[in-house]
């Protein structure tokens, strides 16, 4: 687990989780890159969005994983270069990427991790396994500080579940590694949802109970359903995409659209 930090000097920021794009996979050329094509083209446009990648961002296929080198549409030197390709646009406001468990793969078998060397030509940040990131959001006024704090822990997860109950679980699992955060963002398991929960916490130096809004994500993906992996192994349909998380900058308030 790293520590970031991200600053907005702005009324209100965004924050667009990318995940399991799988470059490499053969559900992804077509809809799935569209889309992807999509948001990158609307964080370029918009001044106050940044990006996290959320893991399996290459697809990083074995000769031990489910699908084999073969069955792939690029090899991993070509998913390398086409990640860089996709973002390179946005690069000044992806403000870092952790793994998945496809890029884990290499990492577990020869200890190199290729997201690593994504981020290096990209010039961003890479955290890992996971990342506690705290956005800071607003304008200065009058010489002094004051923009609002909110932050978020990203991890890719592991697990899954056959319910959308199931799957936001596991998002629920980070709040026993980090209990305070503003929010919680899951990868994996490609479906896109979110849940609003509460901590409660004493503090005994003002003698009362503190809530804590906590918003549970899970950040999508861009496979396609139909004639893949997903539909051979009846996976049930999920939304295609990436949860955009909007930070106020005058007050403390966060809302996620999916």
């Amino acid at each position: 687990m790293r520590y970031g930090e991200s600053r907005i000097a702005a009324d209100f920021a965004y924050v667009l989780v990318i995940s399991d794009t799988h470059i490499g996979d053969a559900a992804f050329e077509d809809e799935g890159y569209s889309k992807l094509c999509e948001n990158i083209e609307w964080v370029h446009k918009e001044p106050n969005a940044r990006v996290f990648l959320n893991g399996d961002i290459l697809n990083v296929a074995t000769r031990l994983s489910a699908s084999t080198p073969f069955q792939q549409t690029r090899n991993l030197q070509q998913q390398v270069e086409f990640a860089v390709k996709i973002f390179t646009p946005i690069k000044d406001k992806i403000v870092g990427a952790i793994s998945g468990n496809h890029e884990q793969r290499l990492q577990d078998f020869v200890g190199y991790c290729p997201l690593s060397t994504v981020c290096h030509l990209l010039g961003v940040q890479y955290f890992g396994y996971s990342a506690v990131i705290n956005f800071l959001v607003g304008k200065e006024s009058r010489g002094r500080g004051s923009k609002i704090a909110y932050t978020g822990y990203f991890h890719h997860t592991t697990g899954g579940g056959a319910t959308p109950g199931g799957k936001i679980n596991r998002v629920d699992k980070l709040r026993q590694l980090i209990c305070n955060c503003d929010f919680y963002v899951g990868s994996h398991n490609h479906h896109l949802g979110v849940m609003p929960v509460t901590t409660r916490s004493v503090d005994v130096v003002h003698k009362r109970i503190i809530v804590l809004r906590q918003l549970l994500i899970d950040s999508g993906s861009y496979l396609e359903w139909d004639d893949n992996y997903s539909e051979a192994k009846m996976f049930p349909p999920a939304k295609m995409g990436s949860p955009r998380i909007r930070l106020d900058g005058r007050k403390k308030d966060c809302h996620v659209s999916i």
